[in-house]
């Protein structure tokens, strides 16, 4: 369905969407110097193409609560609240995730003008957040049948060593191609796999699932990566936005 462009200034953009919704992510060459300050949202805003758009971002704290912004006016970049997931049906609103290897995934119905944006680590896999803002969704109108799930980069399970408590605490979202295991009681783990699997699960079909597949980790040249490079990592970007609605066509008088 949908592909990925990479633009010259830097990002990426998928491609072949349904009409009315834009999404994609940073790369390091959109790294802003100032993390804290909404600049790499505002990046991300002006990869979509809408450069004074209002946008939402979050205070992320690895659980399961979805908050829906209000109020944001254009040119502002707003932290809309404590949570791992943004949901709206405004149109021109940018909903903005940060990601450093944990896994961003934007969901959306274009037919219900809904539209989610997910921080999914392994903590806020193992709360469901994405069960969450599928929930979001559907009290506004959206249908698992109509929907999209666009993953972005994100840590590779086959670099993503993690501890027994981990795996535990997961219990019960591990698909089988999630884990391997790794050296005495370690594994590696696919956090983006344990999600996938939840979109199944709900009833979004295999082919409106994109997942690129890129791995933070590994791809050093374009991506920021905590576990790769500690507190100096970057943050990248990942979002969407609504655009107008497409008009009806006029019924004959």
């Amino acid at each position: 369905m949908s592909t990925l462009v990479w633009p010259e200034t830097g990002g990426a953009l998928f491609v072949g969407l349904p009409d009315g919704v834009t999404a994609g992510f940073s790369t390091l060459a959109l790294v802003p110097d100032d993390l804290e300050a909404g600049a790499g949202a505002r990046c991300l805003a002006e990869l979509l193409g809408v450069p004074e758009a209002p946008v939402a971002r979050l205070k992320q704290v690895h659980g399961a609560t979805v908050v829906e912004p209000r109020g944001v006016r254009a040119g502002e970049v707003v932290v809309a609240g404590y949570g791992d997931a943004l949901v709206t049906t405004e149109r021109g609103l940018v909903l903005a995730i940060a990601t450093a290897d944990c896994v961003p995934v934007v969901l959306f119905d274009a037919e219900a003008g809904a539209l989610a944006a997910i921080h999914a680590g392994w903590r806020g896999t193992a709360a469901r957040i994405v069960d969450a803002a599928l929930d979001a969704l559907v009290e506004r109108g959206a249908r698992p049948g109509r929907i999209y799930a666009l993953f972005g980069p994100s840590i590779s399970g086959s670099v993503y060593e993690v501890g027994p408590e981990v795996l535990a605490a997961l219990d019960g979202t591990l698909p089988s191609v999630a884990v391997v295991p790794g050296r005495g009681d370690r594994s590696w783990l696919d956090v983006a796999a344990c999600n996938e699997a939840a979109l199944l699960s709900r009833g979004i079909g295999a082919e409106r699932i994109i997942r690129p597949q890129l791995c933070t980790f590994r791809e050093s040249t374009r991506f920021s990566s905590w576990r790769r490079d500690g507190a100096s990592a970057g943050r990248i970007y990942t979002g969407a936005v609504l655009g107008p609605k497409a008009p009806q066509p006029q019924t004959p008088a």
